[in-house]
């Protein structure tokens, strides 16, 4: 399992049910839909936790992340698990810096099989390849949005999304075993232009690089 995103979530606030009501599908899935074409690019710190079925924590790490439509993506994670994984919306490619390894496969534009997709990708594609609910939050007007993928060999079983204002600020993944991922983003900048080269990953001659179809 990757160790960042895709390894790449639910704040507290999201955890919360006070003053929470129930969206029907159909308004939950357009509501999405059009908090997700809103977010044309993204720009954040993140905070990362993995935690097993019993809600012990293996892992914490933090990093940078941008997303920009169509299909570009890019997650960094700091130290001690030094980790890049970079789409110019064609090809992926996953560099861990302690191994100087990477693997490099053309993107699966599958929107339901990672959640940076779901960022990067196709906002009409969502319907094909999730069940949606939502909730939305009387006082705050806070969004969350329940994604259950229709895709049996999808790698999470729960994608949890939370939008506040316009911004996603966190995000909760659950897979089939009960290991939960959550994320928190700060510094978030949206809708800003992200340059091209932010999308584009220079390896050194002495990485390894593993060839994945």
């Amino acid at each position: 399992m990757l160790r960042t995103l895709f390894g790449f979530l639910l704040s507290l606030s999201v955890m919360a049910t006070a003053f929470a009501g129930d969206l029907k599908t159909s308004e939950a899935s357009g509501l999405l839909n059009k908090s997700l074409t809103e977010l044309q690019s993204m720009q954040a710190r993140f905070e990362q936790w993995v935690s097993d079925k019993n809600q012990v924590t293996l892992q914490h790490v933090t990093g940078a992340m941008w997303v920009q439509r169509p299909g570009q993506f890019r997650w960094d994670t700091d130290e001690p698990y030094p980790q890049q994984i970079v789409s110019d919306g064609k090809t992926l490619l996953i560099y861990d810096k302690d191994l100087e390894q990477a693997t490099r496969k053309k993107l699966d534009n599958q929107i339901g099989n990672t959640p940076a997709l779901l960022l990067s990708g196709d906002p009409k594609q969502i319907d094909s390849s999730f069940a949606v609910s939502g909730y939305q939050f009387d006082e705050t007007g806070e969004l969350r949005f329940d994604l259950r993928p229709k895709d049996k060999d999808a790698m999470f079983a729960l994608l949890r999304v939370h939008f506040f204002q316009g911004y996603l600020r966190d995000m909760y993944l659950e897979d089939a075993l009960g290991q939960t991922t959550r994320i928190e983003f700060t510094q978030i900048k949206k809708n800003q232009k992200v340059p091209a080269s932010t999308f584009e990953l220079k390896l050194e001659d002495t990485v390894d690089v593993i060839e994945e179809s």
